[in-house]
């Protein structure tokens, strides 16, 4: 529940100082961030046992919401991004001169390819599965999800670190801001990686414990002369 309220304060943050509506270029911060902070984020927690609104539901309803969110996420993506783009065509702005801007649209470029791959992993997962493990493929899509929150996690960074933001928000809500986005990157990150490799590591010592007691549990064969 902590995870949600984070994602919520800083959605909340964004929207007091960027105030929707006001210009075209308003649009791009508060968008940004319902997309990324909000369906995003929220689309991860699906699967999550501790954060998770939705625990009670099946794996394929999981799914369905999963895919759902990230579909809201990348579309109010792409409208920040629009937004940005006529709002530096309107005052003759150069586009993707800042790190902001090029981790930017790398990052959005990412999100795309990674929706549309796991979109086909859900239709096509009956066809995939005669070439590699499901369980495989959701272990690629996972850590490739992870990759891309980290690095979304830093493009949100330096959009904090650049001049609008300290011209527009007192200074300690940037150190808010940046507390709030290093520990949603490291949720995601520990949700993964608790579920992807301490869980397998788990398993595979569960099982090497099981041999040897299996061994021990065997009467032991006595030589005969």
């Amino acid at each position: 529940m902590v995870a949600h309220i984070f994602s919520l304060a800083f959605i909340a943050v964004i929207a007091i100082f960027s105030v929707p509506g006001s210009s075209l270029f308003s649009w791009h911060p508060f968008l940004m961030t319902i997309g990324y902070i909000g369906f995003l984020f929220q689309a991860i927690l699906v699967f999550s046992r501790e954060s998770c609104l939705f625990s009670d539901l099946k794996h394929k309803n999981k799914i369905n919401i999963h895919w759902i969110l990230n579909a809201l996420g990348v579309f109010s993506i792409l409208i920040a991004y629009a937004a940005i783009y006529y709002h530096k065509e309107d005052i003759q702005k150069p586009h993707l001169k800042t790190w902001h801007g090029t981790v930017g649209i790398i990052t959005i470029f990412y999100t795309i390819v990674q929706f549309i791959a796991g979109h086909n992993l859900t239709i096509f997962n009956f066809f995939i599965r005669k070439f590699v493990k499901y369980q495989s493929l959701c272990m690629y899509h996972a850590t490739s999800g992870t990759f891309l929150y980290v690095l979304a996690c830093l493009s949100i960074s330096l959009g904090i670190y650049s001049n609008w933001f300290s011209e527009s928000t007192p200074f300690y809500v940037g150190y808010l801001c940046f507390a709030i986005t290093a520990m949603l990157g490291l949720i995601v990150t520990n949700q993964v990686t608790a579920k992807y490799v301490t869980g397998k590591l788990y398993m595979a010592s569960q099982k090497a414990v099981l041999k040897q007691q299996q061994k021990k549990s065997q009467p032991t064969k006595i030589k005969t002369k």
